[in-house]
């Protein structure tokens, strides 16, 4: 059966159409996902997503699309979304290690530009922080370091580290939005 054929039953609601599609791109779209993701958790919730959307939105394929564009857009947007979802948690850290210099390759120049310019606002971004805001988020985000951890280092009371994470984090979510969003917007184009 081709894809026409699929995507024509799958908007009869035939589950058979559906289960076969899924079977064709589940292998492809999760590991799409876990390039940018890097948890199994949040890319397995991703690929759920799509499906459902898929199903959801069955009738708007249209006539001609190919459906794993279709699919991939889908994906795109939910990457997107939960990045953006957890902005004033650890995206930027999550960015940094998906796009580091050591998996661009010296031929995707722009990928290098794109990481630069990211890595510049973010050292930009952190200079607007106090110095306790500073010190714990690059403890805790870059370093990988535990609360606990972090407060023993810096000699705070774990809730000085909490509150200090959560107020630096804050302040780079305003910061960094608009950035990380158009950066997202090209990475996963």
């Amino acid at each position: 059966m081709n894809e026409e054929e699929l995507v024509y039953q799958l908007k009869q609601e035939s589950q058979d159409a559906f289960n076969r599609i899924y079977n064709m791109y589940s292998a492809r779209l999760y590991a799409y996902c876990m390039q940018y993701v890097k948890s199994r958790e949040d890319t397995e919730e991703i690929v759920q997503d799509v499906f459902i959307k898929l199903w959801i939105n069955r009738h708007s394929i249209i006539h001609g699309e190919h459906l794993s564009a279709f699919i991939f857009k889908i994906a795109k947007n939910q990457i997107i979304n939960r990045y953006k979802s957890r902005i004033n948690s650890y995206v930027f850290e999550e960015y940094v290690n998906y796009y580091n210099e050591e998996q661009c390759s010296v031929s995707d120049t722009s990928a290098i530009v794109e990481y630069d310019d990211f890595c510049k606002s973010l050292k930009k971004a952190m200079k607007n922080l106090s110095s306790t805001q500073r010190e714990v988020i690059e403890c805790v985000k870059l370093n990988q370091m535990s609360v606990k951890e972090t407060a023993v280092k810096l000699r705070l009371k774990e809730q000085t580290v909490k509150n200090a994470l959560s107020a630096g984090l804050k302040v780079l979510k305003e910061i960094l939005k608009k950035s990380l969003v158009l950066i997202l917007s090209f990475v996963l184009k």
